[in-house]
């Protein structure tokens, strides 16, 4: 096999940014000059140049060139046994064609390590990155602030190296060069040229999936169906759940002030909002009035702001801390968050009766949340984010167990108010976050190099952190329950902000964890009406309405069978499998037409048929279905839906 001697890229962050846990906030404030070519490559879907790369290791130098087309790009080198071009793809879907010199493209699995070690030898730059760092202007260039975050952001991160210079060429509003140096003197040069003409064609060397025949008619009985939720599941399970999904629920919220830091007044006064205000009170929804609409009135949440926890350290020492323990047999870290944990629950035990916090008497409490006075960390988004974790320690407090816990900070209710017209208090990523603690996963792909690539295109609150939950969600947490359909049927549809849903099975064991299709009315008002209304929102163009349809896997053959930590067999980062996408209505798959998020061609209106957008659905084991799925008309008030089985 050919090799190229390029020095190894361990990480190239490739990818646009997309809103995790919470969004990655404001970017860094530029002189207008510099922002304004920055926008140029903010949007991927309209690259369209050449880069010539040039990478001296201070004793021999190599070189090599790219063409970048929208998320796709060739890579050109010559070695002693020719000139080769690969072709890849950072978007959505990633893969490799690797060209074997005799005319033909071997496509690797992005599972592979046959595609780890080909993408490790290509020097590419994301330049999405660009404006998340502040280059200051020199007599001739633009220089990075922070070189080593940028570089390793934009160029990719080299073991046990470290960016020293990253300088930034302009020429006629355009990048024109962007020069790295490391600090052991390998230095990477990328002139850019051909802006505007680049166009070529991916190798095509798959055979379509042939189908494997034809479903089976698919039984369901209504007398003997298990309607049990993911809480259901999970308490057989685990033995315990966190916040549970329905009734009435008091949670603990903590406010935790590190040492040489002051929690004033008025930010106890906007959490409580952010927890427990009315709409008008947020400009949107608190965390309270969000999952009472959310759960059609069978969650009422109310959130007890305690007095401020005063912390015995620094924000930087609970950052630094780690800790290994054993207990019972079981080896576990305690990290900085976990810390703060334990010490605030030991603090508050004797002041207050924490039996009120275990709602449902498993012996658990059922969430703490942890909001700290630090800064959020918008850079590195690591210790200093926005996340729910579990405590496995066998300490007790009012003999309960401490078990799910949320960590996030005041700054949130800050985040994108002025972008969001009639925001006060942001409470989204509080929201997002007790998702988690009620057991849902994440929907967004934590890592494009694995899995399925599939998804719901950002248009969710577990996965972009926006409008409402999905009928799947709602159905897993006993909010929701879907009419099942195994026969020919016309049905009709309210929004399902009003607890309306088909389901439809696919491969079916009479319960909610197998594989299914959903189909559900989506409308642009209630709480979709704030994140729908913006600017390029991800919630299917600012669409008003539109029929959704989802693809379900939600097996739990193997709860928490692989290294993500889901409860169901698969999930949306790394399983081949996804647990739950959106099954596209203009017959595109991955979000292609977006660059990667929902759009308002993904909704199914009037006259739409699943067999013309896609004449050979199936389901994941390659089998047709044995049935079609026409709209026969679609409004804001209604959706009549008409399953036909063959």
């Amino acid at each position: 096999m050919r090799k190229i001697k390029f020095l190894p890229v361990l990480f190239t962050a490739v990818a646009a940014v997309f809103c995790l846990s919470a969004c990655f906030g404001v970017p860094v404030k530029k002189p207008d000059e510099i922002a304004k070519v920055f926008e140029q490559y903010d949007d991927t879907s309209k690259w369209n140049f050449a880069i010539n790369v040039t990478v001296n290791d201070g004793t021999d130098t190599f070189t090599e060139y790219y063409e970048y087309m929208k998320e796709n790009i060739s890579q050109t080198v010559t070695t002693d046994d020719g000139t080769f071009t690969d072709y890849f793809s950072f978007g959505n879907t990633a893969y490799y064609y690797y060209d074997k010199g005799d005319g033909t493209y071997e496509k690797y699995d992005e599972n592979s390590e046959a595609f780890e070690e080909a993408y490790s030898y290509t020097n590419i730059v994301d330049l999405t990155q660009l404006k998340y760092y502040k280059f200051t202007k020199t007599e001739e260039a633009y220089a990075a602030d922070l070189p080593d975050s940028a570089g390793d952001e934009i160029i990719g991160s080299y073991e046990g190296r470290t960016w020293t210079n990253l300088i930034l060429y302009v020429s006629d509003g355009k990048i024109s060069k962007l020069i790295g140096k490391l600090d052991d003197g390998y230095t990477l040069q990328f002139e850019f040229c051909k802006y505007g003409v680049i166009n070529f064609r991916l190798p095509d060397t798959e055979t379509p999936t042939e189908p494997t025949g034809i479903m089976e008619k698919q039984n369901y009985n209504p007398d003997t169906f298990d309607r049990e939720n993911l809480q259901d599941k999970m308490l057989k399970n685990d033995g315990a759940i966190g916040l549970p999904s329905t009734g009435n629920i008091d949670a603990l919220v903590i406010p935790v002030q590190f040492k040489y830091d002051t929690i004033t007044q008025s930010q106890l006064n906007k959490l409580n909002i952010a927890f427990n205000g009315t709409s008008e009170q947020t400009g949107w929804e608190s965390v309270k009035t969000y999952y009472q609409k959310a759960s059609y009135g069978k969650l009422n949440l109310s959130f007890d702001i305690q007095s401020v926890y005063q912390a015995k350290n620094t924000a930087s020492y609970y950052e630094q801390y780690k800790q290994t323990v054993t207990e019972g047999g079981e080896t576990f870290e305690i990290t900085g968050e976990k810390l703060i944990l334990k010490e605030a629950l030991a603090y508050y035990e004797p002041l207050i009766d924490l039996n009120k916090y275990d709602t449902n008497g498993d012996g658990a409490i059922d969430a703490v949340y942890l909001i700290y006075s630090a800064p959020v960390d918008y850079d590195y988004a690591e210790f200093y984010w926005a996340y729910v974790a579990w405590y496995y320690g066998q300490e007790q407090y009012d003999g309960l167990d401490a078990y799910f816990y949320l960590f996030a900070g005041f700054d949130f209710m800050d985040e994108d108010v002025d972008k969001l017209d009639g925001m006060k208090i942001n409470a989204s990523t509080y929201i997002h976050e007790t998702g988690h603690l009620l057991g849902l996963d994440d929907y967004y792909d934590y890592d494009k190099k694995a899995g399925s690539n599939e998804g719901l295109g950002g248009a969710d609150m577990m996965d972009y952190t926006v409008g409402d939950q999905n009928v799947y969600s709602k159905i897993m947490l006993g909010w929701l329950e879907p009419t099942i359909v195994t026969s020919t049927s016309t049905l009709t549809l309210s929004s399902s902000q009003k607890a309306s849903a088909i389901l439809i099975p696919l491969n079916f064991d009479n319960s909610y964890f197998c594989e299914y299709l959903l189909i559900d009315l989506y409308t642009a008002d209630g709480i979709n009406a704030m994140h729908s209304s913006v600017d390029n929102t991800v919630l299917y163009d600012g669409a008003a309405y539109g029929v959704r349809i989802y693809h379900v896997a939600s097996s739990i053959k193997n709860p928490y069978g692989d290294n993500y930590g889901s409860f169901t067999d698969n999930n949306n980062s790394v399983s081949k499998i996804p647990l739950i996408k959106l099954v596209e209505a203009d017959g595109e798959k991955k979000f292609a037409s977006s660059g990667g998020y929902a759009s308002r061609t993904d909704l199914w209106t009037t006259g739409s048929m699943l067999s013309k957008a896609f004449p050979s659905y199936t389901r994941h084991d390659g089998k047709l279905l044995n049935f079609d799925v026409a709209m026969s008309a679609v409004s804001s008030t209604g959706a009549v839906i008409t399953v036909t089985f063959k």
